[in-house]
C-alpha cells in the first residue's frame, strides 16, 4: 500500500506557471550525502548492484521541468570499498539516481572533496564526465580548471557563469596536480573577472561555508556575501551547515541580490533535529531589455524518511508540500512526528527571517510559486 501511495504522488505535480523563450529556470539542491546506512540500503543482494532511483523519485516531476537542476555532491566517487563518514566514497549509482530525477549539474568543491586523495578526485571527475554531467569545483589540473571554471549554463539566449568554492578540505592537502576551488578572495576575484569578460548575463556562486548545525548565517558568511556582491555577483547559494539557513532577495530599481545562506541536507542519514531535511530553491530568471531579472523565486522544504521494507532500511526524500495532510497515512507514527517537527521548525525560521523568498506551495496537484513582489523590501 505504501509503494502504491508513493507512486500516486509521483504522478501529480507540475509548476503552476509557464516558461517562455526569454527565461531560464534553475533549481538549487542541498547536500547529497552518502552515509553507510544509505550505501547498505541501496545494495540489491539479488543483483549485486546499487540502485538509488527510488530515493529521489518523488522529485522527477519538479526537477525535469528545470533547465538546470544543480546539487552539491558531498561525497567522492572514489570506488570500492564504499565508505561513509568521515571519508566518503559512494557507488556511482548515487549519481545515476540523481540524474534519473532530473539533476543535470553537480558542484564538487566541499570539505569532503579529497576524502579519497588525488585518486578520488580523478575518479569522481572521470565518472561524471563519462555520464555527460556538467560539473565544476574540483579539477584534474590547471588546464582542466581553465576549461570548467567558470561552468557556463545557457538557455534561450541567457548565459550564466557558475563558480563553486569551499572553505577547506578537512585538513587533507590537495595533492598536485589536482585542484579544489577554495574560498580565497584573490583567486575568486580573478575568476569573477574572467566570467564577466565572457559576456555572461549573471554569475552564480555556489559556496560551501558557515558553521555546521547553526541555523543562522555567521558574520563571515555575511561579510563574504557582501564582498561577492561588491564584485558584481548577484546569485549566491550556500551549503555545508547541514541545516537550513534563511534566504533573501533584495530588490532595487531594475536590480536584485539573492543569497540562500544554506540549503541544508537533500539526503543523508543525519536524523537529529533540523538535519533530517533541507530546502530546494527554484528561480525563474527572465531577460528584459537585455538585462536579467528575477521573475519568480521560492523555496520548497524537503524531508528524508527512513523506514523498513521487507526487513531492510530504506530512504526516500519527500517534497513536504505533497505530503502535508497525507503524512499520517503514508508514514509511520515516529516518521510522521519527525516530519511535522521539521516542517514547523523550517517554516518558523524562514517565515521570520526570509526576505522576498516565499514557500512554493502544492495546490490542486500543482506547485505554485508567486511572482516576485517588488513592492516588498526590507
Amino acid at each position: 500500500m505504501r509503494t502504491l501511495l508513493f507512486a500516486m504522488l509521483i504522478f501529480y505535480g507540475s509548476f503552476g506557471f509557464a516558461q517562455n523563450d526569454s527565461t531560464i529556470r534553475l533549481v538549487f539542491i542541498g547536500d547529497v550525502m552518502g552515509h553507510v546506512p544509505q550505501i547498505q540500503s541501496a545494495f540489491d543482494s539479488a543483483t549485486g548492484l546499487y540502485n538509488y532511483t527510488d530515493v529521489f523519485s518523488e522529485f522527477k516531476g519538479l526537477l525535469t521541468k528545470a533547465d538546470y537542476a544543480i546539487a552539491n555532491l558531498e561525497v567522492t566517487l572514489g570506488g570500492e570499498p564504499y565508505t561513509g563518514y568521515p571519508q566518503f566514497s559512494s557507488p556511482d549509482a548515487l549519481v545515476d539516481g540523481l540524474m534519473a530525477t532530473g539533476v543535470n549539474v553537480l558542484v564538487t568543491a566541499n570539505n569532503h572533496s579529497v576524502d579519497r586523495g588525488g585518486q578520488g578526485i580523478r575518479r569522481t571527475i572521470d565518472v561524471l564526465a563519462a555520464k555527460n554531467l556538467l560539473f565544476t569545483g574540483t579539477f584534474l589540473d590547471s588546464a582542466d580548471r581553465a576549461l570548467r571554471n567558470p561552468l557556463l549554463l545557457s538557455k534561450n539566449g541567457i548565459r550564466l557563469a557558475l563558480l563553486n568554492y569551499t572553505y577547506g578540505t578537512n585538513g587533507i592537502p590537495v595533492p598536485s596536480p589536482y585542484l579544489v576551488n577554495l574560498i580565497d578572495t584573490l583567486s575568486m576575484a580573478i575568476d569573477i573577472s574572467k566570467a564577466q569578460s565572457l559576456g555572461v548575463d549573471d554569475i552564480v556562486v555556489f559556496i560551501h561555508w558557515g558553521n555546521e548545525y547553526e541555523r543562522l548565517p555567521n558574520k563571515q558568511q555575511q561579510t563574504l556575501a557582501k564582498w561577492l556582491q561588491g564584485k558584481g555577483v548577484r546569485i549566491i547559494i550556500g551549503s555545508h551547515p547541514h541545516v537550513v539557513q534563511p534566504a533573501e532577495l533584495i530588490l532595487s530599481d531594475n536590480d536584485f541580490r539573492m543569497v540562500v545562506y544554506s540549503l541544508g541536507n537533500f539526503v543523508s542519514n543525519q536524523r537529529r533535529r533540523y538535519c533530517d531535511g533541507g530546502i530546494i530553491t527554484l528561480v525563474d530568471f527572465q531577460k528584459r531589455n537585455n538585462k536579467l531579472d528575477v521573475a519568480r523565486v521560492g523555496y520548497l522544504p524537503v524531508w528524508v524518511d527512513t523506514y523498513f521494507m521487507n526487513g531492510k532500511r530504506k530512504f526516500k526524500v519527500l517534497p513536504v508540500g505533497m505530503y502535508e495532510g497525507k503524512s499520517n497515512g503514508l508514514l509511520s507514527v515516529a516518521s510522521d512526528s519527525a516530519f511535522k517537527v521539521f516542517v514547523d521548525d523550517t517554516r518558523s525560521l524562514l517565515n521570520t527571517n526570509n526576505i522576498n523568498f516565499p514557500e512554493i506551495r502544492f495546490v490542486d496537484g500543482e506547485w505554485v510559486i508567486p511572482p516576485v513582489n517588488r513592492s516588498v523590501n526590507p
